[in-house]
């Protein structure tokens, strides 16, 4: 029964996880029906949990529920032991989510430069919510949009939606999504346009005018930042600067306010100056760790 799986059997992950860093444990090995020694049951369980989160991203415990078949006090337990072990952890910001760390890496390199960004960039947004009281968001593209990873909207007394991290925007109609866009280089846009055109999502069909695409890339670059203005939700506005590494956009930053309290212009006055700062930190952040991240671009959602 459930209730009868204790963290010893747990514990044995982090032991078959050390054996095959030392290279003493196959990695792969076939078991068979005259195996010796039964499966251990903890550690499957445990893989599973890993593989959902490198296949779906940031997920709250009940989808890891769901997902896994597990029940929640179990994913609960296997959580603890693997955050203790330092393969996943909560948002820094939204508590209530769950997702990889860069120690990941030790069992394959599966680890997505989506989750590296989100552990560099939770702190970043910290900082700017001292400085910026409207809520801001993190976002990288995952192969259909723009997927928020972390979020100050828990924090700001400004914002109406408190759960976010997970949420995804359209990429052309959303700031987050236009900054990545239309900062991305002629090859990139390309690939996603092909990724937009195939979608149901009617936010997505503006991807076959070609037209209003390359104004879209034009004026967003000559203005200097993204702006989205009552397009993802009525009464909600946002601007938003994208997130380079080596030449690559990776992630967009952007802040969100009140349609009747800001225009986008007086918004990117006031406070684009403490995103850019946001932003460049976070650059900084990848460009210190390059040697790791820079793996986790070789393969890309797009």
């Amino acid at each position: 029964m459930l209730k009868n799986v204790h963290y010893a059997n747990i514990d044995m992950f982090q032991v078959l996880l050390q054996l095959r860093r030392e290279k003493t444990f196959p990695m792969r090995c076939d078991v068979n029906k005259s195996a010796r020694h039964k499966p251990v049951r903890a550690l499957s369980r445990g893989l599973t949990i890993l593989q959902i989160l490198n296949r779906e991203g940031p997920l709250s415990v009940q989808e890891l529920s769901n997902l896994s078949a597990l029940n929640r006090t179990t994913v609960y337990r296997l959580l603890e032991t693997l955050e203790r072990d330092g393969f996943v952890q909560s948002g820094v910001l939204s508590s209530s989510l769950w997702h990889l760390t860069m120690d990941v890496k030790s069992l394959s390199e599966g680890y997505d430069h989506r989750d590296w960004v989100t552990q560099l960039g939770a702190p970043v947004l910290g900082k700017l919510l001292k400085k910026v009281i409207w809520p801001t968001d993190l976002a990288a593209f995952d192969g259909k949009g723009m997927l928020i990873r972390e979020t100050t909207h828990k924090f700001s007394p400004l914002s109406n939606h408190r759960s976010m991290v997970g949420v995804r925007w359209p990429v052309l109609s959303s700031s987050l999504g236009r900054a990545f866009f239309c900062y991305s280089d002629e090859k990139t846009r390309t690939s996603i346009l092909r990724v937009l055109k195939t979608s149901d999502d009617p936010a997505d069909r503006v991807a076959k005018d070609q037209t209003h695409v390359d104004s879209l890339v034009r004026m967003t670059r000559e203005r200097g930042y993204a702006q989205s203005i009552d397009e993802t939700a009525q009464g909600i506005s946002s601007i938003a600067r994208p997130v380079f590494f080596q030449g690559q956009v990776v992630a967009s930053i952007n802040m969100v306010f009140f349609s009747s309290a800001l225009v986008p212009k007086v918004a990117a006055d006031k406070h684009l100056s403490e995103i850019n700062q946001a932003v460049a930190e976070l650059e900084e952040n990848l460009m210190d760790s390059s040697d790791v991240f820079k793996l986790q671009l070789e393969d890309k959602p797009y």
